[in-house]
């Protein structure tokens, strides 16, 4: 999977604006997003789309947020909106209504919604639980943050001795997943978990401890997992876990070995760093010849 994390600032220099305008702004970011999602959807079968970046270009860029979304379906790709929500009580409600249930004006575009979106559950089964209800209704999926790969919440996550709070919530999530209508055909609920890939064996553990969980792994490239460190992450049947990149994709211009081979053509380097990806993963899965 491929997550849009787009900065104005880190556009390839052709597409970045001429214009300090907020609409030039999100022009260029919406073009370049567009590229992006028709590039790489030959190579992965989803992507990720961190709301946060396009929230920064206010309501113009949060509408560009839900075209592309739209675009993304288009292009044949399942959507994972990255909202990371998680307050309660009727907020929650709200927040499900617009980033998860099923439109409820006729003029808004079913498409525009993603297939599934990553919550923070810090504040309980209250701040879940009206995602959980629309994604049981509507047949899309919840990712909640067990175990985030940003080293900063290692002091929030990695607390206590035994069970560790990332291991809370981790039992938590198996929890919810576990209600009537959660779990599919092939044994993995729609209420699934992010966790980053740390040392093999808490990793496998994890894995371990949520069996019917499916998982969302951040980490990849930029942020130094690799793929083999990932390998965790996956049930025995090679099911079970979709992995991330985020940077080492979408500025795969700004990478010597991708630049030496396709020079400025940004599209090719994102496409050929793409590829490469898919195939790293791809080569945990498949069985040797």
């Amino acid at each position: 999977m491929v997550g849009l994390d787009p900065v104005l600032e880190k556009l390839p220099p052709a597409l970045r604006p001429r214009e300090n305008t907020l609409a030039a702004g999100v022009a260029a970011l919406e073009t370049f997003c567009r590229g992006v999602l028709e590039i790489v959807a030959p190579h992965v079968p989803a992507v990720k789309i961190n709301a946060g970046f396009f929230e920064a270009l206010y309501g113009e860029g949060l509408a560009a947020y839900y075209r592309l979304v739209a675009h993304a379906h288009a292009c044949g790709l399942l959507v994972i909106g990255d909202i990371k929500r998680g307050d309660i009580g009727s907020t929650a409600q709200l927040y499900a209504r617009g980033h998860l249930d099923a439109p409820r004006y006729d003029e808004v575009d079913p498409a525009t919604i993603p297939d599934a979106v990553t919550l923070a559950g810090y504040l309980g089964e209250n701040a879940v639980r009206p995602f959980i209800d629309a994604a049981r209704e509507h047949g899309r999926g919840v990712y909640i943050l067990v175990r985030p790969s940003d080293p900063g919440a290692d002091e929030v996550h990695e607390f206590g001795t035994g069970p560790r709070f990332y291991e809370h919530m981790a039992d938590l999530v198996g929890r919810w997943g576990a209600g009537e209508g959660l779990i599919g055909e092939r044994g993995l609920s729609c209420v699934g978990a992010v966790v980053a890939p740390k040392d093999t064996a808490s990793t496998a553990a994890l894995r371990a401890r949520l069996p019917h969980t499916p998982l969302l792994v951040p980490g990849y490239g930029a942020q130094g997992a690799t793929a083999e460190s990932c390998r965790p992450c996956f049930r025995s049947d090679g099911s079970g876990a979709v992995i991330n990149a985020s940077r080492a994709v979408i500025y795969a211009f700004e990478r010597p070995e991708y630049r030496q081979r396709h020079g400025d053509d940004w599209a090719a380097c994102v496409g050929g760093a793409c590829a490469v990806f898919a195939a790293d993963v791809a080569g945990l899965l498949l069985p040797s010849s």
